[in-house]
């Protein structure tokens, strides 16, 4: 993607990682400086590190206008991550400043946990937990069926709706063919029912037609609050949705109020707007309902996903240094 070349003007390469969160950062073959910190938070300090720096590493740690406005020397802002929404890509841009990503490191791990938690959130798994932990209502007479609002349906009745084809919702596709669910891999939803793709299926239909939502796609400005209350009042009363996306995707509000309203059955998500999210900041978390299953950020933690990040990393960088842009996000 995109037509950048790389634009060294020789030295040796500074490279900062402004958070080695995910797993080490691995050695890179070229003549370089590197500096690592575990976290760096804050513009002012975001600023103050990476200031001289050609190449910067992130994961977690923004990189705004005003940051690359303060780095001359920027060249390329490598993310060992999939998503790259924390990056002004339009201030990079405009200074030829590369962004690159770790497409697919994440896929394998991110669908395994969407189904987790899709299984979680239709079998009720964390409140029979909890009952089963308190030996509440075990009585015939009394047992624990009012957990469950409805029937849980088995896994061939079920329509998978995909929304976001790319590493994740492929792997989500073959999950769900797998199980012997029906799967449904939505269009964009700006495009018109009549330029819908081969082997794409109208937004709108997915939306209504769905038993099961899976949302893996990356969070910009066509996806920012994608879905939202007409989409879930659209959504069938026994359908349940999940996002292992970003939170932006999925409007909290709304998806507050149509649990809370029964307009859909359940849901789960992995990802919030704000994040780390807690109970001062995040809505869903202060009045979390029994139908909401909740995981913190973690569904792309697996020892696939750890080794691809480290690959990734290494073949955008060093690939960058040879004189080639590799996994380009402009």
């Amino acid at each position: 993607m995109g037509s950048l070349t790389p634009r060294h003007g020789g030295g040796r390469h500074k490279v900062v990682c402004l958070d080695n969160f995910p797993c080490p950062v691995p050695k890179f073959a070229f003549p370089h400086e590197y500096v690592e910190y575990q976290n760096t938070m804050g513009e002012d300090l975001i600023i103050e590190r990476a200031r001289d720096a050609t190449i910067i590493i992130t994961s977690r740690v923004p990189v705004s206008a005003y940051t690359v406005a303060a780095c001359p020397r920027l060249e390329l802002v490598a993310f060992m991550t999939t998503g790259t929404d924390i990056a002004d890509k339009k201030a990079c841009r405009a200074r030829g400043i590369a962004v690159c990503n770790a497409p697919g490191a994440n896929a394998e791990s991110v669908a395994e946990h969407a189904f987790a938690l899709y299984l979680a959130a239709k079998r009720q798994v964390v409140g029979l937990h909890r009952v089963t932990l308190e030996a509440e209502a075990w009585p015939m007479e009394n047992y624990v069926f009012h957990l469950y609002p409805q029937l849980p349906r088995g896994l061939r009745h079920e329509v998978l709706g995909i929304i976001g084809y790319g590493a994740i919702g492929r792997n989500a596709e073959a999950i769900g063919k797998a199980l012997g669910m029906s799967v449904l891999i939505a269009e964009r939803k700006s495009v018109a029912p009549d330029q819908v793709r081969v082997g794409r299926v109208p937004f709108e239909e997915v939306i209504k037609t769905c038993t099961v939502l899976i949302l893996g796609c990356p969070l910009d400005d066509e996806s920012r609050n994608m879905i939202s209350e007409p989409e879930l009042r659209n959504m069938r009363p026994d359908s349940i949705v999940v996002n292992v996306a970003r939170g932006g995707i999925m409007n909290e509000a709304a998806l507050l109020k149509a649990l809370k309203e029964k307009w859909i059955y359940a849901a789960a998500t992995d990802v919030f707007v704000n994040e780390p999210a807690t109970k001062e900041g995040c809505q869903l978390l202060r009045e979390c309902p029994p139908n909401l299953t909740l995981s913190p950020h973690v569904a792309w933690y697996g020892g696939t996903c750890l080794e691809n990040l480290q690959l990734r990393i290494k073949e955008t960088i060093e690939s960058y240094v040879a004189g080639k842009v590799i996994n380009s996000v402009l």
